[in-house]
């Protein structure tokens, strides 16, 4: 399975460095410097071919910015496996406040937390839609920060343990192979 992976597009949190994760926030209006990332990608996506689906999750920002690549709501599925990480109390708060209350744990063994969730049910939901959708041979996904960043680190692992190693910002696509 080969899957093309875009983070959604900066929301007012994402500039503000708050985290979001389930609060339905939507996208700023794209820049020029998007819109060109936007044109780069697109032509990424040409040259991958033809896709079987177009995903995203059921928060507004991921089809807001299918949308913005010119994916209308009937080509793009809301799926909400790819919903991103619930972070319960911290939904809304600085990122650096939830950082420095977690501690090493966020960096080192994201696994072992609970937050809004435990945080090893989002691996749990990666390997669901890749089974879910394990006959289809190229998938287009609209995803999050940490949601995109445990499926690379699953991807490369098996695990979603270095997820918070990573970096994925928004509007940077990703092209997986899976086996």
């Amino acid at each position: 399975m080969k899957l093309l992976v875009i983070r959604h597009l900066p929301t007012q949190y994402n500039n503000s460095g708050l985290l979001q994760g389930r609060l339905d926030i939507d996208i700023e209006p794209p820049n020029q410097q998007q819109l060109l990332r936007i044109t780069e990608n697109q032509k990424k996506i040409r040259e991958f071919g033809s896709v079987d689906r177009v995903l995203c999750s059921s928060l507004n920002r991921t089809a807001q910015t299918a949308l913005a690549y010119g994916y209308a709501d009937r080509a793009c599925i809301r799926e909400p496996l790819l919903n991103e990480l619930d972070f319960g109390c911290y939904e809304g708060q600085p990122r650096q406040e939830m950082w420095n209350a977690l501690g090493e744990a966020w960096w080192q063994s994201p696994e072992c937390l609970v937050l809004g969730e435990p945080i090893r049910a989002l691996q749990q939901r990666i390997t669901e839609l890749l089974e879910k959708y394990a006959q289809e041979e190229r998938l287009l996904l609209f995803s999050h920060g940490a949601w995109t960043r445990a499926l690379l680190s699953y991807s490369q692992t098996g695990d979603i343990r270095d997820m918070n190693r990573m970096t994925v910002n928004n509007n940077d696509i990703l092209c997986l192979t899976l086996v």
